[in-house]
């Protein structure tokens, strides 16, 4: 396991080559119906504090080749 092969939603993004908004389409169970076997299989995983509402994303770099393909940057 490599530090450099897990990151924000932000970082993906500009290491692919793609809008931030295309990468955060994927992190929405409406959208990506695998959304859950991809946490189980520990490609993603998110941090939600118990009064917030908002989510915070880890993305490995294996969710996005398997997404996008191959890196583009």
């Amino acid at each position: 396991m490599n530090i450099n092969d897990y990151m924000t939603p932000a970082e993906a993004a500009y290491r692919w080559g793609i809008p931030q908004e295309t990468v955060k389409s994927k992190l929405k169970p409406s959208i990506n119906k695998k959304i859950d076997d991809m946490i189980d299989r520990g490609l993603i995983k998110y941090f939600q504090h118990p009064e917030g509402k908002r989510r915070e994303w880890i993305i490995s770099a294996d969710a996005m080749r398997e997404w996008f393909g191959g890196k583009k940057n």
